[in-house]
């Protein structure tokens, strides 16, 4: 079961409760790579800190790869990268 409580979610797995910090993730590119697809998502941490001068929000990046194996879709799990800043910021992932 998943609620909602304020601006954080939580998940229930019977006696043991996981506090998600983190946004929905945006999707904000997809990529054709051969046979498979890769859709890059961007979440922002929704911890907030009460001292000032306080950091801004950590952000952070993943990618989920889909391909199709004997007319099967398989989807991996999030492989998460880092975020490098240039004119246009593009992503690194560790395969």
């Amino acid at each position: 079961m998943e609620t909602t409580t304020g601006a954080l979610n939580t998940k229930n797995t019977g006696t043991t409760s996981i506090l998600n910090t983190w946004s929905n993730p945006v999707r904000v590119e997809v990529n054709e790579v051969g046979e498979s697809i890769e859709m890059i998502y961007k979440q922002t941490s929704m911890i907030t800190y009460t001292f000032y001068p306080s950091p801004p929000p950590e952000v952070r990046v993943f990618k989920i790869i889909y391909s199709c194996v004997d007319g099967k879709w398989n989807k991996s799990e999030p492989i998460f990268g880092k975020i490098v800043p240039l004119q246009d910021e593009y992503y690194e992932f560790e395969d």
